[in-house]
């Protein structure tokens, strides 16, 4: 500073006829305070705009916060079934929350649910389609709406677009392939499964069984118009599903409808030898029968492996009173009675009693002894726990793959 002071010199310059002459001095002096009055300017605008700005933005946290707690009041009020004060809380957060769309559809599609507005709650979730966060929530309300309406055709098709969205939704996959078996879309069931097994959503067990029972009720649509593709699909049930009696029943059925004799007998034997259970003692039975094999010696071949398996007996048995062997029956049931003979033991006493010696009251006997004794094991619903004669990928009740073999605990509705 004193250096410019001692070093002070004149500066002149024309302004048309006039000339303006200053000290060196006086320009720096005015330059700077000219400088100071601009940074002053500066922070007074500046410290304005951001009061003004911090006061806005204070202004709309806390707007947002009274939108939020405006929320929570209707979902409570929901939760209590007080509907008048959710509606007017919605409103009150709606006025505070315009710009937040997903939540006032939210919270709309959850009034309109407790007040069963179907149409209106549809048009909300075709909105909430539309915005990409809550998309998933409106294919969801939809899916929902539709199978209560019992419209599986337009379940499945909301259902699919979910999936394709997010695929491991809790329970998605379980609604979808109860949606597919209703519709009795197969082929789409393979697909989903397919998915959802590469998503890791299920396990490769799960998806076997679940595309087994696809390939099962397929082979059942085509046994009728292409027996070698039946064939085909069937064979490949089994292997992903080994030995499950429903598989080894058609099996046979579209065997003998093939005229395939020679294989039916080698099928009996091979899955026979594996594992003798009532269930498949059963299927095997009601096929034979229905197919009229008159020949015990096509049933002694089957068991030979196993004949003195209780399973292998009971076959031989059933098959014996069938044909009136009498004495053959009397022979294989002797070891099975014991003291405490199950229910189907009694029934066969009772036919044996009444075929070899026309004894009606001991005929009688045993099937009052029946009512006593312990159930036969059933196709039993595990939802349900209804029983049921046949195994079927939807249960009479309709549930998809609920059926397995047990005892029920009360037996009226076979």
């Amino acid at each position: 500073m004193l250096y410019l002071v001692s070093n002070s010199f004149l500066v002149s310059f024309d302004i048309g006829d006039l000339t303006y002459t200053f000290s060196s001095n006086f320009l720096v002096i005015a330059s700077i305070f000219f400088i100071i009055i601009i940074i002053f300017l500066n922070f007074i605008y500046f410290k304005t705009k951001f009061s003004f700005q911090k006061y806005s933005h204070e202004k709309k946290l806390n707007k947002t916060k009274k939108g939020y707690q405006f929320f929570v009041e209707a979902m409570i009020a929901l939760s209590n079934k007080d509907n008048k004060s959710a509606i007017i809380s919605a409103k009150k957060m709606k006025g505070l929350l315009k710009d937040d769309t997903s939540l006032n559809l939210l919270l709309q599609s959850e009034i309109l649910k407790v007040e069963k507005k179907s149409d209106d709650l549809n048009n909300i979730y075709d909105l909430m389609i539309k915005n990409n966060q809550t998309k998933t929530l409106g294919y969801r309300g939809l899916m929902e709406q539709s199978l209560n309406q019992q419209d599986y055709h337009h379940a499945f098709i909301y259902g699919e677009k979910l999936f394709s969205l997010n695929p491991k939704i809790d329970k998605l996959y379980e609604t979808l392939i109860n949606i597919i078996a209703k519709t009795r879309n197969w082929n789409q069931a393979i697909f989903i499964t397919d998915k959802a097994y590469a998503n890791k959503i299920i396990k490769k067990e799960t998806a076997n069984e679940n595309k087994s029972i696809a390939l099962f009720e397929i082979a059942k649509i085509k046994k009728d118009s292409d027996v070698n593709e039946a064939l085909r699909l069937i064979e490949k049930a089994i292997s992903m599903r080994k030995y499950f009696p429903p598989y080894i029943k058609l099996y046979l059925q579209i065997l003998f409808k093939n005229n395939q004799l020679n294989k039916i007998q080698k099928v009996l034997k091979k899955y026979w030898n594996e594992i003798p259970s009532s269930a498949l003692r059963l299927s095997i039975t009601e096929i034979l029968k229905e197919n009229k094999i008159n020949e015990i010696s096509f049933i002694k071949n089957i068991i030979s492996k196993n004949q003195h398996s209780e399973e292998s007996k009971k076959l031989l048995i059933d098959f014996a009173i069938y044909l009136n062997q009498w004495s053959l029956a009397r022979e294989q049931i002797k070891g099975l009675i014991g003291s405490n003979p199950s229910r189907e033991i009694c029934f066969f006493m009772s036919e044996i009693e009444l075929g070899e010696h026309n004894d009606i009251q001991k005929s009688e006997g045993w099937k009052l002894r029946a009512n006593n004794a312990e159930l036969d094991c059933y196709w039993v619903c595990k939802i349900t726990n209804n029983p049921q004669k046949n195994w079927s990928a939807l249960s009479e009740h309709g549930h998809f793959n609920s059926l397995e073999w047990r005892q029920p605990k009360m037996l009226s509705t076979i």
